[in-house]
């Protein structure tokens, strides 16, 4: 009898729980708040990681990224600045309901994505929407972005790579803000 009483509380505390924690992720207006305070410089590691491959089979690269903070409307992302692998991308928010990412892509493309919600606490995710210069269905882009705030100091990314209209790579980063 115990055993049945327990049961629906358990359940109810479950439910709270996954309740709590879907309200601690991003909103469009909220993600686009938090990549305003990343202004500055960033430090760490990439790896591009073929499908099928793990993370521990390719080895780390050093990698730098700064953000820019453009009249507290836009966000200019950096990467490789100053090399033929330079690349920009560009955040901004279309009302308080819509969050775009468009890369400018070293190779020449440039794919746009919006914000989705993920239900997840700390996630920046954006998934493409459309793309100029290029044919998506072919050619080589960075086609979803996904970002892990873990604390005002670190993040993580991960970037799936497309080519011939599938995923042929992730490149996956940790990055510390520069003091």
């Amino acid at each position: 009898m115990k055993k049945l009483l327990l049961a629906p509380f358990l359940i109810v505390i479950a439910c709270l729980s996954s309740a709590a924690i879907a309200g601690d992720a991003f909103t469009p207006d909220q993600a686009f708040k938090t990549m305003l305070k990343l202004e500055g410089t960033w430090t760490g590691e990439a790896r591009v990681v073929p499908v099928g491959q793990s993370k521990d089979d390719v080895e780390a690269a050093p990698t730098t990224v700064s953000f820019k903070n453009i009249g507290n409307s836009t966000v200019m992302q950096t990467f490789a600045a100053g090399t033929p692998a330079e690349m920009v991308s560009m955040y901004h928010q279309n009302g308080e309901n819509e969050l775009i990412h468009t890369h400018y892509c070293a190779i020449g493309n440039q794919p746009s994505m919006a914000f989705v919600e993920t239900g997840e606490a700390g996630v920046i995710d954006f998934k493409f929407t459309e793309g100029t210069n290029m044919d998506v269905s072919a050619d080589p882009h960075a086609h979803h972005s996904w970002m892990r705030i873990i604390d005002e100091d670190t993040y993580e990314t991960r970037t799936e790579n497309w080519a011939g209209g599938k995923v042929i790579s992730y490149r996956l980063t940790t990055m510390k803000r520069v003091k």
